[in-house]
């Protein structure tokens, strides 16, 4: 995953006296500084490298988040000086410690979005900026952006028209060249420049976004942090699927299943479709979970992946694809059998893992899920490969098999 800027230079002052000697940052949210929570978040999606652009007090920002071991991440800071620079001027101050792409987002902003597919997105428009947009109708904030068929039309944050339906979500990617030229110190004039010149992308979420940069806005991320763990009625389960093997047909050979390298070899199961609906009906999220580590080997391109995940999510009710693109070598911390794409779907899409499930075909799959706390079904394809280390909750020779089961023993919760 890219890394990520936040800003939190900012001096707060609609929160005084809260944050007359204390960053916006480390107001306590349910008992934590602010900071702890929004970096768990960036953590479980998947994020491992921050750099937090501070100002005043930014000390006390250092002293808390400190190397950002504790978070499982590294954290590195970049800091205004004397003079504040604004949004823009604090990433472009810490662009030696950014790379050549990253995400921004605000120091004040809880964001539970598919971070991942935010990034996909950024990649596949090739574009030297994304705003991510959220259909917003006035709820949360006043909206700011036209967006229609996946373009943001008109951005302006000052000049509102009825036309406005979308706001500026609070998360951008941006490449390193997006911040040549013009010296601004708002971010909202880079987006500006650059939806002028035809080189903005958009990606809509439809998660609501959550800040504390207003007392009605503290009392409501406290009140979502506090019920997600709780209240039965809210529960999210969700069917987490592998792909090849379950809902498209596994190349195999001499007994090995193989994913295909183009989108021209993909062919779906024709149980998926009537499987999935079932599935969904009964009111769980569908995500797929899915290794291609013939990225890394270099015999696969990235975008063929991306076109048949493309077609994958046209024909079926997916509601998410989460994909680790490494090699065994590389040592991630996503890959299957851990339980890394499913903890970050899990932290993106407020999904309360023991009751969920896992369908695979593989070892690989059964592990993964066994890690996370999912209930697992194996369809058994008759591989020449090692058994699971964690044997299956059951085994089934089909993808109907497997939702035949899951229908029966996942029955919807009840409230209590």
């Amino acid at each position: 995953m890219l890394p990520v800027a936040i800003l939190a230079g900012g001096m707060g002052t609609r929160l005084y006296p809260l944050t007359e000697h204390i960053p916006k940052a480390l107001v306590e949210i349910n008992g934590e500084p602010f900071l702890a929570h929004q970096l768990r978040l960036l953590r479980a999606a998947g994020i491992t490298r921050v750099v937090i652009c501070i100002g005043q007090h930014g000390e006390y920002i250092r002293e808390f988040a400190g190397d950002g071991s504790r978070f499982g991440m590294e954290i590195e800071y970049s800091a205004d000086g004397p003079v504040l620079r604004g949004t823009a001027g604090a990433v472009r101050n810490a662009l030696p410690l950014l790379g050549d792409a990253f995400f921004v987002l605000y120091g004040d902003s809880y964001l539970p979005c598919p971070y991942s597919d935010v990034e996909q997105a950024f990649h596949t428009a090739r574009q030297p900026a994304l705003m991510t947009v959220y259909r917003n109708d006035g709820r949360w904030d006043s909206s700011n952006v036209e967006f229609s068929e996946g373009r943001i039309l008109a951005y302006d944050k000052k000049n509102r028209t009825s036309h406005m339906r979308h706001i500026d979500y609070g998360l951008g990617v941006f490449s390193r060249t997006a911040f040549d030229g013009a010296l601004h110190a708002d971010l909202a004039e880079i987006y500006g420049d650059l939806l002028r010149g035809g080189q903005l992308a958009a990606y809509e979420v439809r998660e609501r976004f959550y800040e504390i940069g207003s007392a009605a806005g503290i009392g409501e991320l406290s009140e979502y942090l506090r019920d997600i763990p709780v209240g039965i009625a809210a529960v999210k389960r969700a069917v987490f699927l592998d792909r090849d093997g379950v809902l498209t047909r596994a190349l195999v050979r001499e007994g090995k299943p193989y994913a295909p390298a183009v989108l021209a070899e993909m062919t779906i199961d024709p149980e998926a479709p009537a499987a999935m609906a079932r599935l969904k009906a009964a009111g769980f999220l569908l995500v797929v979970v899915t290794n291609q580590p013939d990225v890394a080997r270099g015999t696969v391109r990235r975008e063929e992946v991306e076109a048949m995940h493309s077609s994958l999510r046209a024909a079926l009710p997916l509601d998410a694809c989460f994909v680790c693109y490494h090699d065994d070598p590389d040592a991630c911390d996503c890959r299957k059998p851990l339980p890394g794409l499913l903890l970050q779907a899990a932290a993106e899409l407020s999904i309360e893992l023991p009751h969920s499930f896992l369908v695979g075909d593989r070892w690989r799959d059964v592990d993964a899920g066994a890690a996370a706390g999912c209930r697992t079904i194996l369809i058994d394809r008759g591989y020449r490969e090692r058994p699971p280390e964690h044997p299956p909750d059951v085994r089934v020779g089909t993808l109907t098999q497997a939702v035949n089961w899951i229908t029966r023993y996942g029955e919807p919760l009840r409230q209590t």
